[in-house]
């Protein structure tokens, strides 16, 4: 069996993650507004116990943008800043991806399938945007 041909360019298989996370969370929150009650919660202001403030609304702006950003920044930072860059979006999307409350059995399938991908994107941020690694032998100069 062929191993499957990965992007040449890493930076563009680390946006294509990003990418796949932002879709597996957004599709996630439109399945929600199927799920029976949802809308009536929406309309009151309030789901599960939490006040829809405007601090909430922005919060969860703040949040999705950071994952929007982390799909184009990859193909414009440097490689030391994009290992920085990419661990505290990665942290900062953990807590959110943990932190969002599980409604029905399909979040946790969601909560996984965002875990494993946050996994995958550290894991690959940080093996294939490594320093070079400094020879352990001098270099070799000629003496004139």
């Amino acid at each position: 069996m062929r191993n499957v041909d990965l992007p040449q360019n890493p930076r563009t298989l680390l946006s294509a993650l990003w990418v796949f996370l932002l879709m597996n969370i957004i599709f996630r929150d439109i399945h929600q507004f199927l799920s029976p009650g949802y809308m009536d919660w929406v309309l009151a202001g309030e789901i599960l116990g939490q006040q829809i403030t405007d601090e909430l609304l922005l919060y969860g702006g703040f949040a999705v943008e950071v994952m929007i950003l982390m799909v184009l920044l990859p193909h414009v930072l440097p490689r030391r800043a994009l290992r920085i860059v990419n661990t505290f979006a990665i942290l900062f999307t953990a807590a959110l991806v943990l932190f969002t409350p599980l409604i029905d059995p399909d979040d946790v399938f969601f909560l996984i399938i965002g875990l494993a991908t946050l996994l995958a994107i550290l894991w690959f941020g940080w093996s294939r945007f490594a320093p070079p690694v400094a020879s352990m032998h001098p270099p070799i100069t000629h003496s004139a």
